[in-house]
Order: structure tokens, then sequence, then C-alpha cells
């Protein structure tokens, strides 16, 4: 309407958006420091004019609607980045505390231990007959074992820790899941198109993604028409679709007693996700829990499976102070048909054709048989007939056969004591080193069921820890006797910590045992240091993204001072002007 009365509209409009305009202007203030929040402004047009006699006549302002600050593809990329830096950042964390956990340095850690080992067979080896070489050497052996039990154990509790992590995690991004379809909910049912926009409830929603892209690698896109947003993982797995939610959860494994991460649908389908996630702290805890640890344990069992076998390769067929009634083996045998060349952990160690000696002693320590052990197939029963065999046509002084708990076993009459040694026929067969026989170390194994790593159960012989005597030092002399001062065997053993081993570094890789936990030292301090640089790496694009989305969506108080003034004044120009028109109708209304 024309005239003072419409005058007074258009200063009661510009009056009502500057209240506005101050209110959201109080709003940003207020949010300045709150995480996710994005500036809103008041969007206002020109209102719509009158048509009269001389043209189109202004009615003054209305306020359109509150629009946020918001840039979508900074929006997208922070959350991919945030998913990278969590995923390295997870990373990082966990190698730090395996980095500690094998705690490598001169004064201390497995190569100074092993290095003490080596020493006490050289110690020995100078000094065959001393006990107190053999009692040192049973004490450095039980300090390097202690270590190498120490070390399996704690990366088994951090893959145990990592597993319960991951599971408490898969709750975290389920609640997050259904946050986000509530508020796809609110929102749809909250706005019109160009007229309400559901700006607090959006920021709400665009600070889950970004948790959620902290725990899983997301892609979303928002539906134009709804205003919800669809997000999957995977590049195409569902987790939101508008109301509707896609929930995670873990399932135990059997055999390795960890968690896999499952995709389950309304239907009750399920896919395992474990091994497909790229992205967020769930893949970076997998790949150590499952591919870091799991390697480093690997390569543990390696270095002790061969520090085993090369000790005891070389034991078994060795000679103490004197010769003993009874060696009973480590492994349980399922049945005399056991085959020494595939059903054993060291099977592969196996050399068909091979022989060695059984010398037997009388009370005086005179050799009175000497036994060549060379039996006709590869099964532990071929071997315990051979041994019968060839003791009952010499004078039945030993038996061979199976302890009660399946353990193979020699033993004398009391009359007779017995050693091993070598054969001047040929090459062992390294029988008795594959079945725990006269061995420096043990280890937990049963033919036919699962075995412990050698890392969870390797172990000196109770044998010899009840009597040092019986550590080999020597082999035999010439005349089939306990030779005195004998060292071939201390020696030997001392001599491994230079010997090259054929493929133990991998297929066509030789290398020392001591070079090899050098070597897995090292990999895990290069492990260490990517994750360190890669999070560091994404750190800074994160940062480069976080702030350009602050410069977009930021509050800035300087900015938001200057627009209150602003409004101020509009609404003291706004109160002038109803002020000037309610003058003019007083005027209007004097006149007589």
């Amino acid at each position: 309407m024309p005239g003072l009365s419409g005058a007074l509209d258009i200063a009661r409009w510009s009056m009502y958006s500057s209240q506005l305009a101050i209110e959201i202007i109080s709003h940003n203030v207020a949010n300045a420091n709150t995480e996710g929040y994005s500036r809103q402004d008041l969007r206002v047009e020109a209102n719509y004019p009158i048509t009269m006699g001389p043209g189109q006549i202004g009615t003054g302002v209305r306020a359109v609607e509150v629009t946020r600050s918001y840039d979508n593809f900074i929006n997208q990329q922070v959350s991919l980045k945030k998913s990278e830096y969590w995923y390295w950042s997870a990373q990082r964390s966990a190698m730090e505390e395996i980095e500690s956990i094998f705690n490598e340095s001169e004064e201390s850690g497995l190569n100074a231990l092993m290095g003490e080992f080596w020493n006490a067979w050289g110690d020995l080896s100078n000094n065959p007959d001393g006990v107190p070489e053999r009692q040192a050497l049973l004490a450095k052996t039980d300090n390097l074992l202690s270590f190498v039990h120490s070390m399996d154990y704690n990366l088994r509790a951090y893959q145990r820790n990592l597993d319960a992590t991951i599971q408490g995690s898969i709750g975290e991004v389920n609640s997050i899941v259904s946050q986000i379809a509530e508020l796809n909910k609110s929102i749809s049912s909250v706005e019109i198109d160009g007229m309400i926009n559901a700006n607090d409830l959006r920021d709400r929603r665009e600070l889950l993604l970004e948790q959620l892209s902290q725990f899983v690698d997301i892609t979303y896109y928002e539906e134009e028409a709804t205003g919800q947003i669809m997000v999957y993982i995977l590049g195409g797995t569902p987790l939101v679709l508008g109301k509707d939610t896609y929930s995670m959860s873990v399932q135990r494994d059997a055999v390795t007693g960890f968690s896999h991460i499952l995709w389950n649908d309304s239907s009750g389908r399920v896919v395992d996700v474990t091994d497909k996630l790229q992205g967020g702290k769930l893949a970076g805890w997998v790949n150590i829990r499952d591919t870091k640890i799991d390697s480093y344990i690997d390569s543990m069992n390696t270095l002790m499976g061969e520090l085993t076998w090369q000790v005891n390769a070389l034991h078994a067929e060795g000679v103490g102070l004197s010769g003993v009634s009874e060696m009973t083996g480590t492994v349980r045998v399922s049945a005399t048909t056991d085959d020494l060349a595939t059903a054993f952990h060291f099977s592969d160690r196996y050399a068909p054709g091979g022989t060695f000696d059984i010398q037997v002693f009388d009370a005086s320590g005179a050799v009175v048989n000497t036994y060549h052990v060379d039996p006709a197939g590869s099964t532990v029963g071929d071997l315990i007939t051979e041994i019968n065999a060839l003791s009952g046509a010499g004078g039945g002084e030993i038996t061979a056969g199976l302890a009660a708990d399946g353990r193979f076993r020699i033993t004398s009459d009391a009359t007779h004591t017995f050693a091993i040694s070598p054969s001047a026929t040929g090459p062992s067969s390294n029988a008795l080193a594959i079945l725990g026989v006269n061995s420096f170390f043990t280890w937990s194994e049963t033919v036919g069921l699962p075995m412990d790593d050698i890392t969870e159960t390797i172990g000196v012989n109770d044998v010899l820890e009840a009597n040092p005597n019986l550590i080999s030092s020597g082999y035999l002399d010439d005349n089939g006797q306990v030779a005195p001062g004998g060292n071939d065997v201390a020696r030997a053993i001392f001599n491994l910590q230079d010997r090259v081993i054929e493929n133990m570094g991998g297929i066509g890789v030789s290398t020392t045992m001591d070079t090899y936990y050098s070597s897995l030292v090292a990999q895990v301090g290069v492990d260490v240091q990517n994750t360190v640089n890669n999070e560091k790496f994404n750190d800074t694009l994160l940062g480069q993204y976080i702030r350009r989305k602050e410069s977009i969506s930021g509050v800035s108080l300087d900015e938001e001072m200057s627009e209150l003034l602003k409004y101020q004044h509009l609404y003291q120009a706004a109160a002038k002007l109803i002020s000037i028109a309610d003058e003019m109708m007083e005027s209007l209304i004097s006149i007589k």
C-alpha cells in the first residue's frame, strides 16, 4: 500500500530483517568454538513492488532463508584425508608399541643375549669337562629363552589388545551410522527447498560423517530431492541409505582367535570386509594385527626354529661326560607309522638313507657293542624295529620303543649304558634330532595335532637342567668311548653364530642367525619410520583442507562484529524512518 502506511511497512520489515540478522550473528558468535559448526547468513531479497501511476514502487525487504557457509567438495576432501590420516596414525601408535617390545640396544636385547649364548658354548669348548661352564651355559640359555618368551607374549598380547579395540570400535561405527540415519530423517522432514534449511542438523550430520571417516574409508553423496545423505564403504557397499542403515559386526575366527569385520544387511546377508578396508583406524589396526605382527612372529619362529634345529642336530649325536641309561624324545608320536620324512615339524631336515651309531658300554665304561642304525624305511616303527633287531642280534642291552605318552625312547638294561655318535659309514638321517632325542632344546609337538609356535614352547631339555654333565660337548673318540676333553660339539655350536644358513631369509637368501635377527630389528625400525612419515604427510594434507574449510565455514569474530554494527545501524535507521513517518502522520491528522 502506497503512502505513509507503506513507508511504515517498509521500515517494519527492515527492522524485522535486521533483528533476524542480529539473532543469526549472535548464534554464530555463540558457536565460534563449536566443533563442526558452519557460519550462517541471512539471505534477503527486495520485496515484491507495487505498480502505480509513476511506475513500480518498492515495498522494502524480505528475509528469504538462513544459509550456511559450506563447500561440498572441501568437506568431502576433509573426510577423505581424515580417513587416510587416521589409517597411518593408528599404525604409527601401534608400531611404536611394537618397537618398544623389541627393545634392542647394544647393552640389552636379543642380540646381546644371543651373543652371551654363543660365548657360553665357546667357554664350554675351552673347558668341556668344567661344571661351572655347563651351569653358566644353562643360565645364559635361560636368559635368552626368557627374553624370547617375553617378546612373543607381548607381541601376542598386543595383537589381542588391537583385536579388542577393533571389537569396541565396531559399536561406535554402528552408533554413528544410526545417528546419521536419524538426522537424515529429521532433515528431510524439516527442510523446504529455498525456504527452510536445517543448518544445525546438517552441521551435526557433517560432523558425524567426519567421525565415521576416522574409522572407515567412506564415500557419500546427498540426494537433492530429500536432502538425505547416502554413505558407502568399499566404494559401493552401503552403510546409510536415507533412513535405512546397514550394520557392521565382528565374528571370532576359530583358528586365529581374532575378529573378522563383517558387513550385514537386513536380509541376513553377511560379507567379510576385514581385508578389504583401506582407510581409517579399523584398516590400520587390522594391518598391524594381521600383517605386521604376524610377520614379526613368523620371523621369530624362523629364527628360533633354526636355532633349535642347528643346535639339536649337533647335540643329538654328541655325548656329555658319561653314557646314559635312557634317552627320551620330546615329540609325542601318534603311531609307529608316523613318517619321519613327512609327519613332523622338522621332517624337511630328514635325510633318507642316513644312519647313526649307538655305542653300548659295560659298567667299567668299556665298549661292548656298536650298532650302526640304518633302517630300511622312514617311519618311527622302522627305526624302532631296526634298533631292536640290532640289539637282539648283538646282546640285547638296549631297547627302543614308545613311552606311555607316545615319546620315542631308548633304554638300556641295568648293567649297561650307551651313547649316540655319528656313523663312520655315512651322513646322519637326523632322525633323533627330529624326534627330540638327546636334544639341547625342547619344543611342544604331538603328531596329528596343531602345534604351537616354537617361540611359545622352546625350552631347555629337563634332563640337562637336572644333570648339566649330560650336555653334549664332544663326540666319542676313535675307540667309541667318552673322551675326556672332547669339545667338537661345543666348538661346532659356538661356530654356528657365523654359519651362513641357506634360504633362511627366504628362497635364495642365505644369512647367519645373528644377521637374520638384525635384519628383523631393522625392518621393524623401517616400518615405524614409514608410519611416522606417512602420518606426518597426511596430517599436513589434512591440515591444509581443514584450513580451507575454516576459511569458508569458520566463524570470524571480527567479521561478525562488523556485521553486527552494520545491522545495528540498519535497525536504527529503520526505527528513525518509523519515527519520521509517525510525525508525518500526526501532522496529517492535526490538519483541520
